[in-house]
């Protein structure tokens, strides 16, 4: 499993992503090469701010957010990291998922979709455990449990995850000791419950902190995910 401490806290990626439409070619390539994202995780975890970033490179100053009310289409848009745009992403679509409708639901979705990614994002300001809807520990207990369920009982559906990364978000507004007992507690639910659920994958499932309103640091955390879902599809 891929932490925050291997990817480094000192990222300086930002100036080296670069987003684009595709046209001519490139969209119609994109139609057989690109990949469908799909964004799951708790309500008001930070879901809908990391597709804004991931196509548009940007986020607000800290605020509280509205609802999304219904599942959300991205369209297709191309990231390219590095100086010499080495590694990139083509995107068919990232898929925005209501947080309200919780864990199980999000795990049907994932089920169905059969996305190439899944971004699981968590909010660390809640508990650990407690109450499902709330607690992100049991939240992503119950989403690992039912996708697993899900691929176990049809074994012959061809499974395309190439790539799991779990997001810690919020950590700027927790205490420092925080992630750390978080990551282990992820790590340990991600290990013990899935396996068939894992598809193409030959990465470890990366568990990552972010801070994805404008702070000190600028945006290094969030780049560190990109970075990390890019390798996962140079790699595959």
């Amino acid at each position: 499993m891929v932490t925050g401490a291997e990817v480094g806290t000192g990222l300086k990626v930002a100036e080296f992503i670069t987003r684009a439409a595709p046209k001519g070619y490139e969209l119609v390539k994109s139609w057989w090469s690109g990949k469908e994202f799909l964004v799951v995780g708790q309500a008001r975890a930070g879901k809908t701010t990391f597709i804004e970033y991931l196509k548009y490179g940007f986020f607000d100053e800290a605020r509280r957010t509205e609802e999304t009310p219904e599942i959300e289409r991205s369209g297709r848009f191309n990231v390219e990291l590095g100086r010499d745009k080495s590694l990139k992403l083509v995107i068919r679509n990232a898929v925005d998922v209501p947080g309200q409708v919780g864990a199980v639901e999000h795990a049907n979705l994932a089920f169905d979709r059969n996305p190439h990614a899944i971004i699981v994002i968590l909010d660390l300001t809640t508990p650990l455990n407690g109450d499902p809807d709330r607690a992100s520990a049991d939240w992503l207990a119950r989403f690992c449990r039912r996708l697993e369920a899900k691929w176990r009982a049809d074994r012959k559906r061809k499974n395309r995850l190439v790539s799991l990364v779990v997001v810690m978000n919020k950590m700027d507004a927790t205490n420092p000791e925080k992630p750390a007992l978080a990551e282990a507690a992820y790590r340990e639910i991600l290990e013990s419950e899935l396996r068939d659920a894992r598809g193409r994958m030959i990465q470890p499932i990366a568990v990552l902190p972010t801070i994805m309103v404008k702070n000190a640091n600028g945006s290094e955390r969030v780049d560190a995910v990109i970075r990390q879902l890019a390798q996962s599809f140079a790699r595959s």
